[in-house]
């Protein structure tokens, strides 16, 4: 399933940086550039192209901020699912470990990690439906899969979760992304 990964309409260098890194990591994900087209005409060109879902992050302060997660319903069509609020990031090359050799086939989470993490159902959720993610219970992961780790955080009294990419060799890659929460959840039927 292929999903769309744009902009705002007023990206910032680290936006178009930010949408690079998760294209790289996120399998089957194609990046549009914005420029003024509309929430329709987005869905039309996704819908064109075969795209079930469509990402846009959006700014607020001249930082990306929102991902804003829609489910492609028709041509020009797209609902809402959901709003991930980030409370940061860091690209790739900030990290020092760079994006993976390959286009992943599959994007993953382990159930163990789901069941243990104690993180909230709605971002858990929000993730798993808007990213088109597989649950998994293997111990080795297949090839050319990229795995989401997701961890539980705390700095300075505020909870966040981060989340990290890692390739099939167990090695780090792509944007590590900071989520604060869901601020609106997800709105669509079962997938």
């Amino acid at each position: 399933m292929k999903i769309v990964i744009t902009t705002c309409r007023r990206p910032t260098p680290r936006t178009r940086s930010l949408v690079k890194d998760l294209v790289a990591v996120i399998p089957n994900a194609v990046r549009i550039v914005r420029g003024h087209l509309t929430l329709s005409m987005l869905a039309l060109q996704a819908f064109d192209i075969g795209a079930a879902r469509i990402v846009v992050i959006r700014n607020w302060k001249g930082n990306p901020r929102f991902l804003d997660l829609y489910t492609v319903t028709g041509p020009g069509n797209a609902v809402r699912m959901c709003t991930l609020v980030l409370k940061g990031f860091k690209l790739a090359r900030e990290c020092g470990w760079g994006l993976p050799s390959y286009r992943p086939r599959r994007l993953y989470i382990s159930l163990k990690d789901v069941a243990e993490s104690g993180i909230d159902e709605s971002v858990l959720e929000c993730l798993i439906r808007g990213f088109c993610m597989h649950v998994s219970d293997v111990a080795k992961p297949p090839r050319e899969t990229m795995k989401v780790v997701l961890e539980r955080k705390n700095e300075r009294g505020i909870e966040y979760i981060e989340l990290k990419f890692v390739d099939d060799e167990g090695s780090y890659r792509g944007p590590v992304l900071r989520l604060r929460g869901v601020a609106r959840r997800c709105s669509i039927g079962p997938a």
